[in-house]
């Protein structure tokens, strides 16, 4: 083999592992371009979410109150609540409500209290009476001292929405009425869109929310269950580290995305957590409970990067 076989040889090899190194970076960058949109797609997605949840949610909230204002001006209930006619209101609240879930489509419990904050009758169990309530229901407290309406996530012996009005007579509080949704509406409404939701309860409020006590229990919350839930999500949140949840942020595993925000109550004080899941078309490895201080936020308290 003469020098200019040798050169031509040489030559050729050098091209082919140029173009070996081309090729590997062009596939490379291709793949990181589209590693990072599918990001900023899932981000956005993730955005979206907690938006929505959070919108849904303040709706959800406004709807409880407005009943519970309704109820509490209602003419033909305070006659009845006023003379202690407890059998005559509970059928009248009972009328009320299939009326009202009739015409809305809303599912909802009533519960009325007396001017001492103990139970006066439960939408739910007539035989419920004289149970005192201020001990853990600083909502009521709040509503007598300030005879002004409110609404809130509340911890009861269960996890709710409540909104309670007082009842007043000659401009004083003798009692209070209280409209209670549960979150089907909500999980309903936000599956349309695509997405699963979940809510968790820190495990030291059992001792009030009783009827959770035999709820799944993940990493020191119970789970609000209901019989619609996805399963698939489920056991994908089950095996998420949920030890370190921020305020608010986003978490994946495997092909399922998850946002999340807490849940505050009237003292600012950490009741759990909204988690809202949808599936990846893609598996991505977003950051694990992203420290939101440490980057950008936006209104809706999701990190962008």
């Amino acid at each position: 083999m003469n020098l200019i076989d040798k050169l031509i040889g040489k030559i050729g090899k050098i091209v082919f592992v140029f173009t070996l190194i081309v090729l590997s970076l062009s596939f490379y960058s291709v793949y990181t371009l589209q590693e990072s949109y599918s990001k900023k797609e899932t981000l956005h997605s993730l955005d979206n979410a907690l938006f929505l949840t959070r919108n849904l949610l303040e709706e959800e909230e406004q709807h409880a109150l407005s009943l519970s204002l309704l109820l509490a001006q209602d003419k033909t209930f305070l006659e009845t609540f006023y003379n202690n006619k407890r059998k005559k209101a509970f059928e009248l609240i009972e009328q009320k409500i299939e009326s009202l879930k009739k015409l809305q489509g809303y599912s909802f419990e009533v519960q009325v209290h007396d001017k001492n904050l103990h139970t006066y009758l439960r939408s739910w169990d007539y035989s419920v009476k004289n149970r005192p309530l201020a001990s853990f229901r600083k909502g009521l407290v709040l509503v007598k001292e300030q005879r002004k309406p409110l609404v809130s996530i509340e911890v009861g012996e269960r996890l709710n929405i409540k909104a309670i009005s007082p009842i007043l007579k000659n401009g004083s509080f003798v009692g209070s009425i209280e409209v209670i949704e549960n979150f089907e509406h909500l999980r309903k409404t936000l599956s349309t869109h695509g997405y699963a939701l979940f809510i968790l309860l820190d495990k030291k409020y059992l001792n009030i929310a009783t009827s959770l006590k035999n709820n799944p229990l993940l990493f020191n919350h119970y789970l609000l269950v209901n019989k619609n839930y996805d399963q698939h999500s489920f056991e994908s949140l089950k095996k998420s580290n949920l030890q370190n949840l921020q305020s608010s942020g986003y978490f994946a595993q495997n092909k399922y995305a998850f946002a999340y925000f807490s849940i505050k109550n009237l003292e600012n004080k950490n009741l759990g957590y909204f988690v809202i899941v949808f599936e990846n078309s893609t598996p991505l490895m977003l950051t694990t409970h992203n420290e939101l201080t440490t980057k950008e936020v936006n209104s809706s308290g999701v990190v962008i990067q």
